[in-house]
């Protein structure tokens, strides 16, 4: 079979491992020693459910999981996720870029002690570029800097938030198809790989034929302008012309 180490928080990494789950896959979810903050958003307390025990927001992208609560603030705790990712197929985070690397924690540093690792990375805006370290969540990175919410708000309307995690498992399904690609390929090469997986590429990808439209008639608006510059340059140069005549 084979064996995820999850070490990730909220929805969209977690919703990634908790398919692979669902598709037969060893799925072992690292958290902090408060746990996921998932496990507390939908407290019951005051509600006249305090019996229940379960939380639906946590259980639906954790299903199926083992879970390993190690303080990665510390060395040895950090070594201990170390020794996981030796023995795993697949390494899933959404750790931030910068805090990752700093943990020692990265892909460098992992695929060297595993090479056959496949290493998927779930950020806000990809590993590169000038926002690889910012936060990101599906209402802003997914569904505004996408321009998904203005291309689905009326004309003149006021643009409306995304619902809770829609864009989060949007992006689940992104990360699962590219590690299986990965895996194939390992499986293929005895070699693993990084896989960049982001929430704003996933936003852009929903609407695209859309995206490749603004595209091609943003190049030809722009094409045109040139084009009505250099008329008119052209006129305001005969129009002096006959002026000093």
């Amino acid at each position: 079979g084979v064996k995820v180490i999850e070490h990730a928080t909220y929805y969209a990494a977690p919703g990634a491992g908790g398919i692979l789950s669902d598709w037969g896959a060893e799925v072992i979810k690292i958290e902090p020693p408060g746990g996921d903050p998932v496990r507390t958003n939908f407290p019951t307390q005051g509600t006249g459910k305090e019996h229940l025990t379960d939380n639906p927001a946590f259980d639906g992208d954790n299903r199926g999981k083992k879970s390993i609560v190690v303080d990665t603030r510390t060395e040895d705790g950090r070594e201990v996720v170390r020794k996981l990712a030796d023995t795993a197929d697949v390494f899933l985070t959404n750790v931030r870029p910068g805090g990752i690397e700093r943990s020692g924690l990265g892909y460098d540093i992992l695929s060297k002690r595993n090479p056959k690792l496949v290493y998927c990375a779930l950020t806000g805006y990809g590993l590169e570029g000038p926002d690889a370290n910012a936060p990101g969540f599906d209402v802003a990175s997914f569904w505004s800097r996408s321009g998904l919410a203005r291309l689905t708000a009326p004309k003149g309307a006021e643009l409306f938030p995304i619902r809770t995690a829609a864009g989060d498992h949007t992006t689940s399904i992104a990360a699962v198809a590219a590690i299986n690609a990965a895996l194939i390929q390992a499986l293929k090469t005895g070699k693993g790989q990084l896989v960049d997986v982001s929430l704003l590429r996933t936003g852009l990808y929903a609407f695209g034929v859309l995206a490749v439209g603004y595209a091609i008639f943003a190049r030809l608006h722009h094409a045109l302008f040139q084009a009505l510059e250099q008329i008119s340059e052209e006129r305001r140069r005969r129009d002096l012309a006959d002026t000093a005549r």
